[in-house]
């Protein structure tokens, strides 16, 4: 009896070699967004060319969600019509500080950009007790949206003051239950799955993972990310996952990275959720007595500059933080006009293809 040998799947990042771009754009192509991110036709045209030569099939998304429905926002918090130009207010709940932080500082600068001509009005140094009074205060009166940064999923309960106000507001990066607002996050999800893909293509099977067990949108992405794809080639294996090491500096990821290389030598391939920390996980690398890439690959998410200094120089996945910005205005846009939006805007990120990948020793 003989079975029916399965065609390969093509990849978003087998396209973007294909056509000459970054995945980032060919997702965005591929998901009809061309016009929202002012993607050349020729562009798309090109991206498309090469999508339909290598047999590429869109496949259906789960889990859709409705378009909330928004009225068009004729008052307000200021009383006024939305005339074309707003005042934005964004919010900044336990937030320990915006500058030099890796994740929010490029998207308040997308967001800035995104909103030239209009004023925006950042509010920080207050905690979730603090936000009922903010909300009706003074300094919100001719704000017409609002923004909201938070470093942990809130609940229902904590944006209760926000939802009784009735301003229109955006959550960044952050996916809570039992509230349906608008929301932005990166394709952590996609990230994942696809550095497995790029190691599973050059024949790695044992991939090791140092994550994080927290529940925030990145890392539940990024651990269903890289568990969905070895179990679908059949190569998972719970033994080869750390997902304490989100407190971990450079020593503790030296250290750790060594011990699970001497514990499990046939590990060919490690994957970790923040390349900030590459420098103790490349010396941990050594301190095995393995090379980077001959004797073990090595992929991170994050796109941080140091990521690119080291040698031979990470594969990494940037995070979309500048684009998510972009993003959150132009949703805040559409709310001002009274269209309905989506509940969940997924930004793809960017792979940063470096020298730290190869097929692993026969």
């Amino acid at each position: 009896m003989t079975s029916k040998t399965r065609k390969p799947r093509v990849t978003m990042t087998a396209i973007a070699k294909a056509s000459g771009v970054s995945q980032t754009t060919v997702s965005m192509v591929l998901t009809g967004r061309s016009k929202e991110f002012r993607i050349h036709a020729e562009t798309a045209d090109k991206v498309w060319a090469a999508a339909h030569k290598l047999g590429y099939r869109m496949r259906p998304r789960k889990n859709r969600t409705r378009p909330l429905p928004v009225p068009p926002l004729e008052s307000g918090a200021s009383g006024e019509a939305y005339s074309g130009v707003a005042t934005l207010a964004v919010v900044f709940v336990e937030y320990r500080g915006l500058s030099g932080d890796i994740l929010y500082s490029p998207s308040y600068l997308g967001l800035c950009r995104a909103a030239t001509g209009h004023e925006i009005r950042p509010f920080g140094g207050m905690g979730w007790e603090g936000l009922p009074a903010f909300m009706k205060s003074e300094e919100l009166a001719h704000c017409k949206g609002l923004v909201l940064f938070t470093h942990r999923d809130p609940t229902p309960e904590d944006l209760a003051p926000i939802e009784k106000s009735g301003i229109p507001y955006i959550l960044m990066n952050r996916d809570p239950q039992g509230v349906r607002v608008p929301r932005v996050l990166f394709d952590a999800y996609g990230m994942a799955y696809g550095l497995m893909e790029h190691l599973m293509l050059r024949g790695h099977r044992r991939i090791a993972m140092f994550g994080t067990d927290r529940s925030i949108p990145s890392a539940v992405g990024q651990r269903n990310g890289y568990r969905d794809a070895l179990k679908a080639a059949g190569c998972y294996d719970p033994d080869l996952e750390r997902i304490d090491t989100a407190t971990w500096h450079d020593a503790e990821y030296r250290a750790g990275v060594r011990a699970l290389l001497e514990r499990r030598p046939d590990v060919t391939a490690l994957y970790a959720f923040f390349d900030w920390a590459v420098q103790g996980i490349y010396q941990g690398v050594r301190d095995a007595g393995r090379r980077i890439p001959e004797d073990l690959s090595v992929v991170a998410t994050g796109g941080q500059p140091v990521s690119q200094r080291v040698d031979p120089v990470l594969t990494t996945i940037r995070y979309p933080m500048f684009e998510m910005g972009e993003a959150a205005f132009r949703l805040m846009e559409r709310i001002w006009r009274g269209e309905s939006v989506p509940e969940r805007t997924v930004i793809p990120g960017e792979l940063l293809a470096g020298g730290s990948t190869a097929a692993p020793k026969a």
